[in-house]
C-alpha cells in the first residue's frame, strides 16, 4: 500500500488588510533502537528551548501562545516529525531523484507514527491518527510545500484570530479533514494541507466580512482560494482533495464562529480550549512515537 501524500502548493498570499488585525504585542523496537528514536524524544523535549545566562529555559510552556512562537511551533513540529520518520528506517527511505518521491519515508514508519485513513482508523482502531496525520509528510517536496504555505498563511491568519483561535482552527480543521477522508475510503493519508486549508478558509471568511455588502468582492475573495486549491488537486499527483475541500469549508465555518467582532486580545475560553487541544496533540504524537 502506497501512502497518499496530500500536498498544498506554496502560495504567496496577498497582504490585503483584513477587517480586524490582532495586535501583535512489530516496529516499536525498531523505533527505540534507531537514531530517530533518540532524536525525536530529545527534539520534542527541547523544541523551544533557549540558552540564557548559562541556563536552559524551556520556552514552549511560557511563550507558545505568543503570535510568532505558535507558528514557529507548528512549523518545527512538522519538520521534527518528518526528520524522525527518515531516521527511524534510513535504509527504507526512497532516494529516487524524482521530486515527488525524493526522500520519502517508509510506508510502515509513517503508519506507525500516525498516518490516518480508512485502514488505520477503521481496520486498526487508531482513532488518534486523525490528529497525528496532520504533522506527517510523505516526501521532502510535500513538507516544503506545506511548511512554506503554513508560514505564509499562518502569519496573516494569526493577526486576525489571535494564537488560541488559530490553533483551534488548525486542530479542528485538520481533524475534520482526516475524518472525512477516512469515511470517503482513502486507505492511507497524511499531511498538514487539510489544516492549512482550514486556515485559508478562515482567512477567506475574514475577507468575506471585509467586503461587506459587495457581493462581487465577496465571491472573488473566496473564489481565488477555491481556485488555487482545485488547481493544486488537479496538477499534483496523489493529492487528497477530500482533505483540501473539507479543510477549507470547516475553516470558513470555524472562522465565522471565532471571528472577533472588535479588536480584543485572547479570551480565557479560547485559551483553555486551545490548551486542551494542544495537550491532546502532544499526547497523540508522543503515543505514536513511543507506544503505537
Amino acid at each position: 500500500m502506497k501512502p497518499i501524500a496530500d500536498c498544498v502548493s506554496s502560495v504567496e498570499v496577498p497582504q490585503a488588510p483584513p477587517s480586524f488585525r490582532y495586535p501583535v504585542d512489530g516496529q516499536t523496537q525498531l523505533f527505540h533502537n534507531s537514531p530517530g528514536g533518540e532524536f525525536a524524544v530529545k527534539a520534542l523535549s527541547c523544541i523551544s528551548s533557549k540558552r540564557h545566562n548559562g541556563a536552559m529555559q524551556l520556552r514552549l510552556i511560557r511563550n507558545i501562545w505568543e503570535p510568532t512562537e505558535l507558528v514557529r511551533f507548528l512549523v518545527t513540529a512538522n519538520i521534527v516529525l518528518y526528520i524522525t520518520s527518515l531516521f527511524i528506517a534510513l535504509g527504507a527511505v526512497n532516494y529516487d531523484l524524482s521530486p515527488m518521491v525524493f526522500l520519502s519515508p517508509a510506508t510502515g514508519v509513517l503508519f506507525k507514527l500516525g498516518a490516518s485513513g480508512t485502514f488505520p482508523v477503521f481496520a486498526e482502531d487508531r482513532w488518534w491518527t486523525l490528529i497525528t496525520a496532520n504533522y506527517l509528510h510523505g516526501s521532502l517536496l510535500h513538507l516544503l510545500f506545506n511548511v512554506s504555505a503554513l508560514l505564509t498563511v499562518g502569519k496573516i491568519n494569526i493577526e486576525i484570530y489571535a494564537p488560541s483561535r488559530l490553533f483551534l482552527i488548525y486542530f479542528l480543521g485538520g481533524l475534520f479533514s482526516m475524518a472525512v477522508s477516512s469515511l470517503a475510503g482513502i486507505p492511507l493519508t497524511l499531511g498538514a494541507s487539510g489544516a492549512i486549508c482550514a486556515l485559508i478558509g478562515s482567512m477567506s471568511y475574514d475577507e468575506w466580512r471585509a467586503s461587506k455588502g459587495n457581493l462581487k468582492k465577496r465571491i472573488a475573495s473566496v473564489g481565488i482560494w477555491v481556485a488555487l486549491i482545485v488547481i493544486t488537486g488537479l496538477v499534483l499527483p496523489n493529492v487528497n482533495n477530500w482533505a483540501h475541500a473539507v479543510g477549507f469549508v470547516s475553516g470558513f465555518l470555524l472562522g465565522s464562529l471565532f471571528w472577533p467582532e472588535a479588536p480584543q486580545g485572547e479570551t480565557r475560553t479560547f485559551r483553555v480550549a486551545a490548551t486542551i487541544c494542544m495537550l491532546l496533540t502532544i499526547g497523540a504524537l508522543i503515543y505514536g512515537l513511543l507506544f503505537s
